[in-house]
């Protein structure tokens, strides 16, 4: 049965782009690829059939896809992070390029952060410099080989993938669905984490709209001060005291 619009699924996908891997689920062939990403947890994704995380060509041949089968699809440029635009290449000097990337070491190819936009450094001339700011796989043909692991039906599994989906979390956590209700036990990194403050709207607005809950409940859970135990001074033993012996009666003389 194919897939529809609103499924909830896991997958493991390994991304190509000219033979080289650029993105992959899949451990061991990040480091067959000697593409190992440091600190990454490589886990199937969750994805929402339909609701367009995908690249479009991606998403399209997603629905034909079977539940365990291992399946590739080539993705032209246009269905895929879209043809190169000329107009998101941009000319600066160096001497602003300095001021905006402070920070920036200057070689072609460096990733950048300019003022909230992903960009790269394309090329360096005298003193002016190349920025290009297009997606890093634009204009390039995609070819993605996936596997669909399951589909999700249990409301807590459901939830707890949709969880993961908007924040992404190695702590293991606790969910409880009764009566149309959802408690979740957050993850320990929630209490320190900022990004968790805006993920958590994310997070209630995921599972409105894909689960049948009426009420959302989040629980945190705090050690509080434990009382000290109090000394209790052990009364002192009264020293034993010698018993002066009664002097005997003297017999009276007949």
């Amino acid at each position: 049965m194919p897939l529809k619009d609103g499924d909830i699924v896991t997958l493991d996908y390994e991304g190509r782009t000219e033979g080289i891997l650029f993105d992959t689920t899949l451990e061991k062939v990040a480091k067959k690829e000697n593409a190992l990403v440091e600190n990454r947890k490589y886990t199937p994704i969750t994805v929402v059939v339909g609701e367009g995380r995908l690249v479009p060509g991606f998403e399209k041949d997603l629905k034909k896809a079977k539940v365990g089968k291992v399946t590739t699809v080539t993705i032209t440029p246009e269905e895929g992070y879209g043809p190169r635009d000329t107009k998101l290449i941009e000319t600066m000097s160096v001497s602003k390029f300095r001021r905006t990337c402070p920070d920036a070491k200057g070689f072609v190819g460096e990733e950048l952060n300019i003022e909230g936009r992903p960009a790269v450094l394309a090329n360096v001339y005298g003193s002016r410099v190349r920025v290009d700011f297009n997606p890093g796989l634009a204009g390039k043909e995609l070819i993605f080989k996936y596997t669909v692991k399951s589909v999700l039906k249990k409301p807590v599994d459901i939830i707890k993938a949709l969880f993961t989906m908007e924040y992404p979390s190695d702590d293991d956590f606790e969910i409880t669905v009764e009566k149309g209700v959802a408690r979740i036990r957050l993850p320990e990194r929630t209490k320190f984490d900022v990004n968790w403050f805006q993920a958590k709207y994310r997070v209630v607005a995921a599972i409105r709209k894909n689960s049948d809950v009426t009420d959302i409940e989040f629980l945190e859970h705090y050690e509080g001060t434990k009382p000290e135990e109090k000394k209790t001074d052990k009364p002192k033993k009264k020293a034993a005291t010698k018993s002066k012996a009664k002097p005997k009666k003297k017999k009276a003389k007949k």
